[in-house]
């Protein structure tokens, strides 16, 4: 395995993990399916689903803290901004300082440069928001969110799944 591998496999994701339309009961589904795959890990995570203008979902699983809703905010912040998931910029930054480039003017404090957060694109629309989930590694966090995204698109749980490490 090797970041350009990661980057081609990430980046197919995203192209390939498209919805022909989207909806709450979608964002209700997509959220119940990232929490029931952390709870059957033992992960203490929050989970969250949205569009640019509301939240569709919001949960949490025993253990998690207000530091992960934090997170999940962030990164979804981090999507809206790059419109990439959060990994994918993770993994384009390499060894650099995980800090906005200054010359974008925005407050660092409001992204997190950390994998978990996967932008929902609609066919013939784009990117109309993210799910994203904070409780564990940066790159299981992306997973058990890739996962449910084709396990919703009726595409299977390891579709394009990263390797394991």
């Amino acid at each position: 395995m090797t970041v350009e591998s990661d980057l081609k496999i990430v980046a197919e994701q995203q192209s390939t993990l498209v919805f022909d339309r989207f909806d709450e009961d979608m964002a209700f589904e997509l959220g119940r399916l990232v929490r029931e795959a952390a709870k059957a890990i033992g992960g203490a995570v929050v989970v969250g689903v949205y569009l640019w203008d509301r939240t569709l979902f919001f949960g949490a699983t025993a253990g998690a803290t207000d530091a992960n809703r934090a997170w999940v905010e962030r990164k979804v912040k981090l999507v809206r901004l790059t419109h990439k998931a959060s990994y994918h910029y993770v993994l384009e930054r390499g060894d650099k300082p995980r800090l906005l480039d200054p010359s974008w003017a925005l407050d660092a404090k409001d992204y997190a440069i950390a994998g978990g957060a996967f932008p929902i694109t609609v066919k013939g629309i784009g990117i109309v928001g993210a799910a994203v989930v904070s409780g564990l590694d940066e790159r299981s966090d992306h997973e058990i969110v890739r996962s449910a995204v084709a396990q919703l698109l009726g595409k299977g749980a390891d579709y394009l799944a990263l390797p394991k490490l």
